[in-house]
């Protein structure tokens, strides 16, 4: 039962920290795109502002369907993280800065609520005494998860796109 607690916490770790690290990712290859395509500042603070707008508009989604108490909030989780992670994809063939491209951040941010949220609810079904532990480590990888597309982006210097 231990081993099965721990293999699950640590996946759901990896899969928090891996997907939130979509959240900012169009923020930190900015600079990079900016110098391959003329991006209004306008265009710009879309392209990092619809994330958290999407995000809003999802978490009301997800709280007055009640999408994750309805359907098992593992496969809400899992499929939220992928439709996010396709949605952010569109990045490499949207025009920069254009339309597309700010929708394809919004629809991130929302699906992203299917994956934050979820993953909270989901480590704290799994504990009772450790519960403020397995928060914690949920808040941890949400953090280096966030932090991630910085790292990358400053090792991987003008190559954004990989």
């Amino acid at each position: 039962m231990i081993h099965s607690k721990l293999r699950s916490i640590v996946l759901l770790v990896l899969a928090e920290m891996a997907a939130m690290s979509l959240w900012f990712t169009s923020a930190a290859v900015l600079p990079d795109m900016v110098r391959e395509a003329a991006i209004s500042p306008g265009r710009q603070a879309l392209l990092s502002s619809a994330v958290q707008l999407g995000f809003v508009v999802g978490a009301l989604f997800f709280s007055i369907s009640g999408t994750p108490d309805r359907f098992d909030p593992r496969r809400v989780f899992a499929i939220s993280a992928v439709l996010a992670a396709l949605a952010n994809a569109t990045l490499l063939v949207s025009p920069l800065g254009g339309d597309w491209a700010i929708a394809a951040r919004f629809a991130t941010g929302a699906l992203l609520a299917g994956v934050y949220p979820v993953g909270m609810k989901i480590a704290v079904g799994w504990g009772t005494r450790d519960r403020g532990l397995l928060v914690g480590l949920v808040v941890g990888a949400l953090t280096l998860g966030n932090g991630a597309p910085y790292l990358s982006a400053f090792i991987g210097g003008a190559a954004w796109r990989p």
